[in-house]
């Protein structure tokens, strides 16, 4: 069994669009991909009264998974914009951990490799004491953190690599979201520099912010270019690949 999770150092950093990206590519090479969004939080009734997730539809797009795998693709979906536990609570619902387990080795019957996209942070909790690294230590995945350019994030990827290094995970790389090549300063090139000198971690893309897809008006192929022309991807294939 293969694949990746993606992670990232905090919520609204781009772990959706990332993992949508590189989906995106493993389909247009060829693979037989999966996607997973194990719990997602914040959804949206649908016209006939069902929770949809953004984020799982985002993703099911970008590999081309049709309607009939949602669930399995997204077992549990809340609607509180709140962290799972929490939001669980307030929805009146019990997280079963064994259950979301249960899709995920359905899903790997169908499909390798799967990508597995992480809700929050590394520390965000699922379930009462049960937070989204105890997850990713489960699924052993080889691990991707998605982070920022700008102030702060040199701190925040640090701590996140360093925090699931403890935990036994194998972070095999970073990719920076929202790089913007006409506009890095100092600041950006710096950040850059010292995120790769302190965690010792490859930096395996600068993806660049694109309005298309914050509107949600990019189609799975334009985003497979993207994500070959700013992503290297025969890395994160092979890495996915357990190579």
């Amino acid at each position: 069994m293969s694949g990746l999770f993606i992670t990232a150092t905090d919520t609204d950093v781009g772990k959706t669009v990332i993992t949508g990206a590189i989906a995106a590519t493993f389909k247009a090479r060829g693979l037989h991909v999966g996607v997973m969004k194990p719990i997602a939080s914040g959804a949206v009734a649908d016209g006939f009264g069902k929770l949809v997730a953004e984020d799982a539809t985002f993703l099911m797009g970008a590999a081309g998974i049709g309607e009939s795998e949602r669930d399995l693709v997204n077992p549990l979906c809340l609607s509180p914009a709140l962290t799972p536990a929490v939001a669980a609570v307030v929805s009146g619902v019990e997280v079963e951990i064994p259950a979301i387990l249960k899709a995920y080795q359905v899903l790997a019957k169908s499909y390798d490799p799967i990508l597995v996209e992480g809700v929050g942070g590394i520390t965000s909790p699922l379930w009462q004491d049960y937070l989204l690294a105890d997850l990713m230590a489960e699924l052993a995945l080889p691990v991707i953190v998605v982070t920022r350019p700008n102030l702060g994030t040199i701190n925040h990827t640090v701590l996140t690599v360093e925090y699931a290094r403890r935990r036994g995970l194998h972070v095999a790389g970073i990719i920076i979201n929202g790089w913007n090549e006409g506009e890095v300063s100092i600041l950006e090139r710096s950040n850059e520099e010292y995120i790769t000198h302190l965690t010792g971690v490859p930096i395996l893309g600068k993806f660049p912010y694109s309005r298309a897809i914050s509107e949600g008006e990019i189609q799975s192929v334009e985003l497979a270019q993207l994500a070959e022309k700013h992503l290297q991807m025969d890395e994160i294939i092979s890495i996915a690949k357990g190579r």
